[in-house]
């Protein structure tokens, strides 16, 4: 054990500085220019889809076309989304006078998005190729150099995707996959990362969060669910025995956000349970409630918030009662699906999490925002030393732009007139 430890942190330590060596050029590189890898790995991907999906679907023995279809598919249109819109989300923001306060008079600023440097990304088993492969492309595109620490029995899948990027024209060092085992991902973390995006449970995501915390390393966690099911009186029965009956198959189970409990209004609830009878959510799952509120009150009595969906027949009265759900991410007559979405962020809040990946908050999640001002003109009154009158000129200052009625009206007047004065004691000085 000594042995493979030691193993694991010259390996790490060699990785994390070709990582670092690469990302340095990496990052001088326009947005167009490392694009480019993307679209020939989206065609790679296209030309081998299945035997991408061979190797995710051996990790738990599922059906490749499900794999072909949770996967594999996702990934090659998470792909295009960044080929179309990544040079529109990182581009730099530029703000001039509007909205500008009147004491900025004379400076423009720009934020840029920086990328972080060297990325960590830990996978998870569940969907050991979508999930990993969408955020270190992300980390990629954004201008990071990648480490990806598989789940253990992944790495296959994980090797297989590292190939097809190197095909399509990623350079070396840029993405390296690091050994399956727990004790690698340590190993990097000590070296000194720059973030890390972690996909797993809440346990093992503690576990990672207290290894960051004494070298303050930022990380974006998308932990376990615990995910509710909310049944009102006027749903399409049918729909939801199917809805569950997709969740509750889907990989396995082994969904973060698959179903784990259902909360279904009295009205409709001796109905529901025959139905679902035959399709394995068992009675543990189960719980009747006396209303619509009392279905809200039970799905965010729980620590988890990853995601919930509603089943009701009035989509405005369903669309009023998600935005009060503090989740993640809400669905409304359907399951899990829509949140591969590559245009969506996904991540959870509260015991589920903190942080995105996907969509533009996700891209944005691995940058960080970095401001350029520029002052124009000779004016510089900050620079000056305060006056005797200073003090009352902010305040009247402060009550003339941001007070009301007859007070701010007479605190225009006192400051035009100190102005006046301390201009004609400056001319008077000379």
């Amino acid at each position: 054990m000594r042995k493979r430890t030691a193993e694991d942190c010259e390996a790490a330590e060699v990785r994390v500085a070709e990582a670092r060596e690469a990302q340095a050029s990496w990052a001088l590189q326009s947005i167009p220019a490392r694009l480019r890898f993307v679209r020939g790995l989206r065609h790679l991907i296209a030309a081998h889809a299945g035997e991408l999906a061979e190797a995710a679907a051996a990790v738990g023995e599922r059906p490749v076309a499900e794999k072909l279809a949770s996967e594999v598919l996702p990934l090659a249109d998470a792909c295009r989304w960044l080929e179309r819109q990544a040079a529109r989300v990182l581009a730099p923001r530029r703000r001039g006078k509007e909205g500008r306060p009147l004491w900025m008079r004379g400076v423009s600023f720009e934020v840029q998005r920086q990328p972080f440097g060297v990325v960590l990304v830990i996978g998870a088993a569940n969907y050991p190729l979508f999930l990993p492969a969408v955020q270190a492309l992300h980390a990629l595109v954004a201008g990071n150099s990648v480490l990806l620490k598989p789940a253990p029995n992944t790495l296959g899948v994980a090797t297989a995707f590292a190939e097809f990027t190197r095909i399509a024209g990623l350079g070396h060092g840029l993405l390296a996959i690091l050994p399956a085992n727990i004790q690698s991902a340590g190993s990097a973390i000590a070296q000194g990362l720059d973030k890390v995006i972690f996909t797993g449970s809440s346990e093992n995501g503690r576990d990672v969060l207290r290894q960051l915390a004494s070298q303050g390393t930022p990380a974006v966690m998308e932990l376990s669910g615990n995910d509710a099911v909310l049944v009102f009186g006027d749903a399409d029965l049918d729909l939801v025995v199917r809805a569950l009956r997709f969740g509750t198959r889907l990989n396995g189970g082994d969904t973060c956000i698959a179903p784990r409990r259902l909360f279904a209004v009295e009205a409709i609830a001796d109905d529901l349970r025959v139905r679902l009878s035959q399709t394995g959510f068992g009675s543990l799952q189960f719980e009747r409630v006396s209303d619509e509120a009392a279905a809200v009150q039970g799905a965010t009595a729980s620590s988890f918030a990853l995601g919930v969906s509603i089943f009701s027949r009035d989509v405005s009265k369903a669309r009023a009662i998600a935005g009060s759900i503090k989740s993640g991410f809400v669905l409304i007559n359907d399951l899990i699906v829509p949140t591969a979405d590559p245009r969506m962020p996904f991540g959870g809040v509260k015991a589920s999490g903190f942080g995105v990946t996907r969509g533009d908050e996700g891209l944005l999640e691995m940058t960080f925002p970095h401001v350029v001002a520029l002052r124009r003109g000779i004016s510089r009154p900050h620079l000056e030393d305060l006056g005797t009158g200073a003090a009352g000129l902010f305040c009247s200052y402060i009550l003339a732009v941001h007070g009301k009625g007859r007070r701010r009206i007479g605190a225009l007047r006192n400051l035009v007139g100190a102005l006046i004065r301390e201009t004609r004691s400056k001319k008077a000085s000379k």
